[in-house]
């Protein structure tokens, strides 16, 4: 039962995560969009998430963030590595803020 619970207040603590995560983005596109100050990118995100459902959620999560598009999940030198296409470049813990939720609940 512990488990169980465990699992529900990480799967609620990534729902919310992605919601200020999607608040955010908003408004950081619509500076950008209105300055100009656009630098697209692809960065090769290495991901700690081994459960291909757990890869999956996580780049549908980028995806649904405005600003970034999930374009591919590939192995690159024995990584899990997810090609993400951004408005900017910025570190890899910037585009993937919610990984450390997703493992807690699904891995």
């Amino acid at each position: 039962m512990k488990a169980l619970s465990s699992r529900a207040v990480w799967c609620l603590r990534f729902i919310l995560g992605l919601i200020r995560e999607i608040i955010n983005a908003i408004i950081d596109v619509c500076h950008r969009c209105v300055t100009g100050n656009i630098d697209p990118y692809v960065a090769h995100v290495k991901t700690v998430l081994k459960r291909p459902v757990a890869q999956v959620l996580l780049a549908n999560s980028i995806t649904y963030t405005p600003g970034t598009v999930s374009a591919d999940i590939v192995k690159e030198n024995g990584y899990d590595v997810i090609l993400v296409g951004t408005i900017s470049p910025r570190p890899d813990p910037a585009i993937i803020p919610l990984e450390p939720h997703l493992k807690r609940w699904l891995e």
